[in-house]
């Protein structure tokens, strides 16, 4: 199962500040198999940090501002990294669930181009 809902990958170009949005699957049942995150928890807080292809932490350059988390899908503002420039990053989230445990999730298609 994939860590997030969403499958695509995310291009941003020179001068982009956008939004994207990360949907954390939820089990359907106590027994189900079929989600990131265990039935009848929620993500409660994240901390998102970013790493460049080399996994050298880049959090400062490719995001903008602070991530928020909203019935578990969480919102991280990413911008040209004008220090690093074009290539692949990816994000790691730390997410803390609503019963207290601990859980990480990677999203490695983020790509800087230059078109």
């Amino acid at each position: 199962m994939p860590n997030f809902a969403t499958t695509g990958k995310i291009n941003i170009q020179p001068y982009d500040e956008l939004g994207f949005q990360f949907e954390v699957t939820i089990c359907s049942s106590v027994s189900a198999n079929d989600g990131y995150i265990p039935y009848g928890t929620n993500v409660s807080t994240v901390n998102v940090i970013a790493y460049d292809k080399d996994d050298t932490v880049v959090t400062n350059d490719l995001i903008s501002g602070t991530p928020s988390v909203a019935t578990n899908i969480i919102t991280v503002n990413l911008q040209y990294p004008s220090t690093n420039g074009v290539g692949r990053y990816k994000l790691t989230f730390q997410m803390t669930l609503d019963d207290g445990s601990k859980i990480e999730a990677d999203f490695d298609r983020v790509y800087a181009v230059n078109k």
